[in-house]
Order: structure tokens, then C-alpha cells, then sequence
């Protein structure tokens, strides 16, 4: 059951294990760290995003060996803006909370530096630079907290080596109420600014629009993995019904579900933000999800 739960609750996670006390990077491994001071700072190219595993793990621990001093050492994350900015948010989200995850489990603080900040002012549909871009070494009274289950996490954080980081089940997930609020506050942050003022062009006119909050929100994945080719092999996925999730989602009572997804159109056009192996399986998906919404044995 408890192996069942973790899996349930997994979504994002990687990095291979620390070597205590390590206090320097291999020559030539990416992403690279180094000390700073007492803190200690990993660099994250562009190129090399998805394999962090023993740089972040190695960090870490190294920094951890020096956390009775004061002030505690921090994790700094050396991201160029491109990680604030991308819109593979779903592979950067992963990234982002593993290492908010070994930064407690190592008892040290954790710092963006640069931080997504600016971002904000230029971009601010990025959620990003809403999220905390530093946080205390504190650990959260609402996670349980023993040394066994801490070793356990920072062994199978570390020990999990995909790039499907999202498949891995150590490290985030016991942190999953704190990220849960977290995202939502952001979410929160992100529709105060847009409601203050944000105009967008609509022909002729110029439209104001708000931004109201779900209570909860289905990431129906469809587009690309509707991709069928010798290189990507089968649809395997599948896709979970919404009768499923909505079983989960009523004992919660939530006011409004929203439904993130594929646009849902005929063609794809210039004006969509959106990728070609998306868009061009609109009608697809568009279909899929008119057919799971409707109730069981009512006609189209």
C-alpha cells in the first residue's frame, strides 16, 4: 500500500546518489558545481538540463557536511534565463522541486541565483518566476520527519537516473503538500498581477481579460502522444477517463474543475503558442474529449 501511495503521488523527481563529502566535480561533468564560500552553487546548461542527477546529489551532501555552521550553507542554483522563460515547464517544474527537495532533506537553504525575478515583468505567463526563488533550510512541521525516512529519500532521489524525471518516486513527493500550496499561491500571485491591467489585442478592439482560479484543474494530456511513427514508436500511454479523476476530485467539493489541453482545433495557425505535434491532432483530441465528458449512455 505504501509503495501504491508513492506512486500515486509521484510526478517529478531525479539524481544519483551523494557521495558524502565529495568536494569537487568531476572535470568535464555536466551540469558542474563548485563551493561558494560555505554555499554551494551548480550550473545547469541549457544543453544538459535532464542530467543533474550526480552534480545536484554531490552538492548537496557537501554542503550538508558544513550545516551546523551559521549561517546554514545554501544550495544555489545557477539557471540562465531560458529555465525561467521555457515553455517545457513540465520538464522544468521537475527539475525545480527535486532540488527544493535535496536542499531539506540535506537541511540547507536553497537559492535561485539568478533569480526568475525579471521574468515576472516581461513575461509573466511563465509560473516560474511565481514559485520561490529562495527558501530556509526549515523543515516543514506538516511532513513527518525521522532519519531513516530522510536517508531513504536522499538514496532513492538520487538513485533515480531518467530523464522522465517525473516517473521518479523519492524526494518530491513526501514534500507534495508543501509544493501543492506553493503552486497555488503562485497561481494566485500570477491572476492578481494579470487582473490588474492586462490588456490583449482582440481585432478591431482591445479586450480586457481576467483570470479566475480553478479549485482544481484535470492536464489532459493528448497531442503529441498521439504521435504514431518508427522513431516514436506506439501510442502506449493511453489516457486515464475523466470519470476516474472526478472520483478522486468530489470528496475535495471543488467549485470548479478546469481542464488544461491541446488546443482544441481544426488546423494549426501562426497565432497559436503551441507545437506543430500538438495542434495538428486537435480535432483528435477534441473528439476524445467530448467523448470521455459525456455522461455513459447518452447520445452525441
Amino acid at each position: 500500500m505504501e509503495e501504491a501511495a508513492r506512486r500515486v503521488r509521484c510526478c517529478i523527481m531525479f539524481f544519483l546518489l551523494a557521495l558524502a563529502g565529495a568536494h569537487a566535480a568531476a572535470k568535464g561533468q555536466f551540469p558542474e558545481w563548485r563551493f561558494q564560500g560555505r554555499d554551494v552553487v551548480v550550473k545547469i546548461p541549457r544543453d544538459s538540463f535532464h542530467e543533474p542527477q550526480s552534480a545536484a546529489c554531490e552538492a548537496a551532501a557537501a554542503a550538508a557536511a558544513a550545516k551546523n555552521s551559521s549561517p546554514a550553507p545554501v544550495l544555489i542554483i545557477d539557471a540562465p534565463s531560458w529555465f525561467c522563460t521555457s515553455d517545457s515547464v513540465g520538464n522544468h517544474l521537475p527539475l525545480y522541486f527535486t532540488l527544493r527537495a535535496l536542499a531539506l532533506l540535506h537541511g540547507i537553504g536553497f537559492q535561485m541565483q539568478p533569480t526568475c525575478g525579471p521574468i515576472i515583468r516581461d513575461t509573466p505567463k511563465y509560473i516560474t518566476g511565481w514559485l520561490p526563488q529562495s527558501a530556509s533550510p526549515n523543515w516543514p512541521p506538516e511532513v513527518p520527519r525521522d532519519p531513516g525516512t530522510i536517508m531513504r529519500e536522499i538514496e532513492g532521489t538520487c538513485k533515480c537516473r531518467t530523464i522522465i524525471t517525473h516517473a521518479c518516486t523519492y524526494g518530491w513527493p513526501l514534500f507534495a503538500a508543501v509544493w501543492g500550496r506553493e503552486i497555488r499561491a503562485a497561481a494566485e500571485r500570477y491572476s492578481v498581477a494579470r487582473n490588474k491591467g492586462v490588456l490583449a489585442s482582440n481585432g478591431s478592439k482591445t479586450q480586457k481579460y481576467t483570470y479566475d482560479l480553478d479549485d482544481a484543474v484535470i492536464h489532459f494530456r493528448c497531442g503529441d502522444i498521439m504521435e504514431m511513427d518508427a522513431s516514436r514508436g506506439p501510442l502506449n500511454s493511453g489516457f486515464v477517463p475523466l470519470s476516474v479523476l472526478l472520483r478522486y476530485l468530489r470528496p475535495l467539493a471543488p467549485r470548479s474543475v478546469g481542464i488544461v489541453t491541446t488546443p482544441l482545433v481544426e488546423k494549426c495557425s501562426s497565432k497559436l503558442e503551441t507545437r506543430a505535434m500538438d495542434c495538428k491532432h486537435g480535432k483528435q483530441c477534441h473528439d476524445i474529449l467530448e467523448e470521455d465528458a459525456r455522461p455513459k449512455g447518452q447520445n452525441p
